[in-house]
This record gives C-alpha cells, structure tokens and sequence, in this order.
C-alpha cells in the first residue's frame, strides 16, 4: 500500500468523494474529532458489529498505531485504510466509509442524536472487581532502556 503518491494532483472534492492520500484521509475525519459516532464493521458486506464511541484521535502521521474501535474510544490511523468515501451533503450528516481490502467501517455522526440506551456501556472499573488495587506510580518510578544503576527510591 503506497501512501505517498506524489504523481497525482490534488484533487477538488465538494460534499462527497474518495479521497486515497494520507493527508486528505486525515483532514476529511477532523470533524469527527471529540464526537460521539456509531460505527459498523464490515467484512465481505456481512456486519461483524457495531456500536457507538467516542472519536479520541485521527492520527496520519505515525503508521505505527493501530485503528481502535470500542465504545469507551476510537482511535483512526488513516494509514490503516486504503481510502475513505465520504458523504457531507446533508447538514448535521457526516457518514464515512473507510475501506481495508475485504473490511470497511462505516462511520456516521448525526448532530443532535442521542446514543440509545439499549445496553448501557460498562465502563472499564466494571469490569476489574474487587480482588485488584489501582494505583498509580510518578513516571520517574518507571526504568527506561537506558538505565544501568537502579533508582535511589528502589527498595533493595
């Protein structure tokens, strides 16, 4: 998958489209960023699942993360899609499609829309019960690569 296509010319889109270039796929989803979305995923056109979430990140500069979708938090990597189709023409109606080989997500956001209550979201404390312990530790705790000698706060 070729992401940087230098011999095309930019294209001119208006409302709707396909947009196949990194940057585009990033700029087309900026909307999207902070909403609450419902999204289905595809696999050869039969529904796998869907759900609703909040859109955290569009990243299309770091091939290294992955597209995460759940209904606590979505992260789009444009990287991992070949194109994105996208329909903007109706106020208040953003719908997307984003394509990878047999798999597409279709991504829809609706001003206004209330989530249904259908099945509440568990959050992710929910689901640790009560035989853990959260804590949190300062980021100095933690070794890095390049640490050879132990910290002065390390027991031992």
């Amino acid at each position: 998958m070729d992401h940087e296509q230098h011999d095309r010319a930019p294209g001119l889109f208006v409302n709707r489209g396909l947009v196949v270039q990194r940057a585009d796929k990033a700029n087309i989803l900026r909307p999207l960023l902070h909403q609450t979305v419902s999204y289905r995923h595809l696999r050869d056109g039969e529904q796998i699942v869907r759900g609703h979430g909040w859109v955290e990140e569009v990243l299309g500069d770091d091939p290294e993360v992955s597209s995460i979708f759940t209904p606590l938090t979505i992260t789009i990597n444009v990287d991992a899609f070949e194109s994105i189709e996208f329909d903007l023409s109706e106020p208040g109606n953003l719908r997307y499609v984003l394509r990878s080989g047999a798999d597409a997500v279709e991504i829809e956001y609706q001003a206004g829309t209330q989530i249904p209550d259908a099945a509440p979201v568990k959050s992710w404390l929910e689901y640790r019960g009560e035989q853990y312990v959260q804590i949190e530790l300062p980021t100095g705790a933690w070794p890095t690569a390049s640490d050879d000698k132990p910290h002065s706060n390390e027991i031992g």
